[in-house]
């Protein structure tokens, strides 16, 4: 049961944070677009989320499940030592991931950020904020290690 949840618990914060991160990205997007002049209604909106979801959001996706993948690893071994902060080390361990993962795009594709969203400061810790909150829901669904 333990690793059914643990499975469980990764898939819906991999999903939550690809669909989150996807779609502020998608924001962050459009209101550069509006400062610049561009006039954007609802439905054009929506557009351009619904398209960024079904094209950006499974490759997206792909990469945010590596980075979750290793960050949650890593805060695993964390949480046998800190065993009260499980939640807090969880929620940092995928707002680290996010950073890092964003941080290492924009090194190997020589300085650009690929994820469009994120190259404003705020676009950026918006992601890392998502992460933080994928790392908070796979905490609590997730069940602690039993003290042995």
């Amino acid at each position: 049961m333990g690793f059914v949840r643990v499975v469980g618990g990764y898939v819906v914060a991999v999903v939550m944070l690809g669909v989150a991160a996807t779609v502020l990205s998608s924001v962050m997007v459009l209101a550069m677009l509006e400062t610049v002049g561009a006039e954007i209604d609802a439905g054009q909106a929506m557009g351009q989320i619904s398209d960024d979801l079904a094209g950006f959001g499974p490759l997206y996706s792909a990469l945010i499940a590596l980075a979750l993948a290793v960050a949650f690893i890593a805060a695993a071994l964390v949480t046998r030592l800190v065993r009260p902060l499980r939640a807090v080390i969880f929620t940092v361990a995928g707002a680290v991931a996010m950073g890092v993962m964003l941080t290492l795009m924009e090194q190997v594709f020589f300085g650009v950020q690929l994820v469009a969203g994120a190259r404003t400061t705020a676009g950026f810790l918006a992601q890392v904020g998502a992460g933080a909150a994928a790392g908070l829901i796979y905490a609590v669904l997730t069940p602690a290690p039993k003290r042995s």
